[in-house]
């Protein structure tokens, strides 16, 4: 098997049970939480203040153009990316089954800003200079 099919086949397990990769990436299900302290040494409070700083950069009242590299199932910035009516944000992800999660949560949000592009972020389908800032 290639690394390419590896890498795939590791996204569609985790991509089609975005139960289990959403208890993981906000420590809330009991076997996300286990996860999160073995491999990440992590617990809610550390996971939250994680994420509370990789999205520190962005300013509240942002209205540029952002770039969310990879997006996974959007668990973690659709309820974000929902205060920024005034922003484009494109969310890039390997993984279509990890798209359609993400696109299926901003639906339900009613996150209307938001484009999603399937691609590799070694291999970005974008020119240069396209956003304002990106989003990890």
């Amino acid at each position: 098997m290639t690394r390419k099919n590896q890498i795939r086949n590791a996204y569609r397990t985790t991509g089609g049970q975005a139960s289990f990769y959403d208890g993981m990436m906000t420590c809330s299900t009991w076997l996300g939480k286990a996860i999160c302290r073995v491999v990440w040494n992590m617990d809610g409070e550390k996971n939250a203040a994680y994420l509370e700083k990789a999205l520190s950069g962005i300013p509240e009242d942002f209205s540029g153009k952002l770039l969310e590299v990879p997006v996974g199932t959007g668990v973690l910035t659709m309820p974000v990316w929902q205060s920024l009516p005034q922003a484009e944000i494109t969310c890039l992800d390997y993984s279509p089954d990890m798209m359609a999660s993400a696109q299926e949560k901003a639906k339900q949000l009613g996150v209307a800003n938001v484009a999603f592009t399937q691609g590799d972020v070694g291999v970005l389908p974008f020119a240069d200079e396209s956003f304002d800032t990106c989003c990890p």
